[in-house]
């Protein structure tokens, strides 16, 4: 499906800094950007510009040429067996001013234009002529991912309401004696039975799925690590849906043989973990820095007594679990993506967390926001409590 909303937000970009021509140069999918843009696999050399006029074209070769002219958005060129010719025929053209490509020293998400391909426009167009033109897409392409449009948003909630949906069918399904990896086998089934595929490594890997007491770290689950009784599970699981994502953690625990709560240092733990996430998703508001926004969450979990977060308090989802432009963090002035502002329409994972070490009680609650001008709406269905393990299977 054409996102034709996101076509329409980059004229607009284009027009908004006086630039005429957007390039994306691509073969067998180099170009990392353009499935932002347009749900297309890229095979032959492929030059797609965009212009502030509205008016698109792609030139492309004879097997592709058929996927582009059913898009509808594109005046469609073969390149024939010269598409070097046929680049420059068209380019001239098209008088092109300002030129903007995927290039950035900043942003892995926009630095989409490989060394080979820059190489050839320079060799079609002349090192002097490109030198003169050029200018980073960073300036639009960090906005276009950023603020979502309709079509983004309910992706992205879809991709949310799944993954609350296997969680909650999960949370009763572990028990005491199961492994990580015998955790991690009911999220692959959950993942099959609604459609969806995990956002990190392969379609159907694990989540992270960790046992405290046997370390909190971004590792594959361990068919070794075994859940015992007074153990915390943390579980930050993420799937693809439809070319979004989602990003939700949840936090177990599991309650001895004739106990009704957890003991009084992790309830401790978890409730404050808790209370920063809601302190941020109550404070977060349009035009705060990122900074502003770690700091809500970050205060709650030092002033309570507890190491400062090791990560940032959110950031940025969409198309990746990690999605670029604001980060909530902590403000350095080697981070200029903590010090840009919130923004209307950006969706984000909210988890600030408490994490110490020696087993000691850490977890993570994870929720998934979408910015309104009032504040945040929250996606995912929030966890308000933490959640026991039973002891065995019924």
């Amino acid at each position: 499906m054409i996102n034709n909303e996101k076509i329409v937000q980059l004229t607009q970009k284009l027009n908004e800094q006086n630039i005429d021509t957007y390039l994306i140069l691509s073969r067998e999918d180099s170009d990392t950007v353009l499935p932002l843009l347009i749900p297309a696999h890229v095979v032959a050399q492929t030059a797609f510009f965009f212009r502030s006029d509205g008016k698109h074209y792609v030139l492309t070769g004879r097997t592709d040429a058929n996927m582009y002219t059913e898009m509808g958005i594109f005046e469609v060129i073969e390149s024939n067996d010269d598409f070097d010719a046929s680049f420059k025929e068209l380019f001239d053209s098209l008088n092109v001013k300002r030129l903007a490509l995927n290039i950035s020293e900043h942003d892995y998400l926009i630095d989409g234009l490989t060394v080979g391909q820059y190489m050839k426009l320079q060799n079609i167009i002349g090192k002097e002529t490109l030198k003169e033109i050029e200018v980073s897409s960073e300036t639009f392409i960090q906005d276009l991912r950023a603020i979502k449009s309709d079509y983004e948003i309910e992706q992205i909630s879809i991709a949310v309401r799944k993954t609350c949906t296997i969680y909650k069918k999960v949370r009763d399904e572990i028990t005491v004696g199961m492994s990580e990896t015998d955790i991690g086998e009911l999220f692959v089934k959950g993942m099959r039975e609604q459609g969806v595929v995990n956002a990190f490594d392969e379609p159907y890997s694990y989540p992270l799925i960790c046992i405290v007491r046997c370390g909190l770290a971004h590792r594959k689950p361990n068919p070794a690590n075994i859940l015992q009784d007074n153990d915390i599970l943390v579980v930050d699981f993420s799937v693809r849906y439809n070319g979004y994502c989602s990003d939700i953690a949840r936090s177990f625990y599991v309650l001895p043989e004739g106990e009704e709560v957890a003991d009084e240092q992790s309830l401790r733990a978890f409730e404050t973990t808790l209370k920063a996430v809601s302190t941020i998703i109550d404070g977060i508001r349009p035009g705060m820095k990122g900074w502003e926004v770690d700091k809500l969450g970050r205060d709650v979990i030092e002033q309570s007594g507890y190491p400062t977060i090791r990560h940032a308090s959110g950031h940025q989802l969409g198309r990746q679990v990690h999605d670029g432009g604001t980060a909530l963090s902590y403000d350095h002035p080697d981070r200029p993506a903590v010090r840009q502002k919130v923004r209307d329409r950006e969706v984000y994972a909210i988890e600030p967390t408490v994490i110490q070490d020696d087993g000691k009680p850490s977890f993570i609650v994870e929720e998934d926001i979408v910015m309104t001008p009032q504040g945040a709406k929250v996606l995912s269905e929030r966890q308000m409590e933490l959640y026991y393990i039973r002891r065995s299977r019924s």
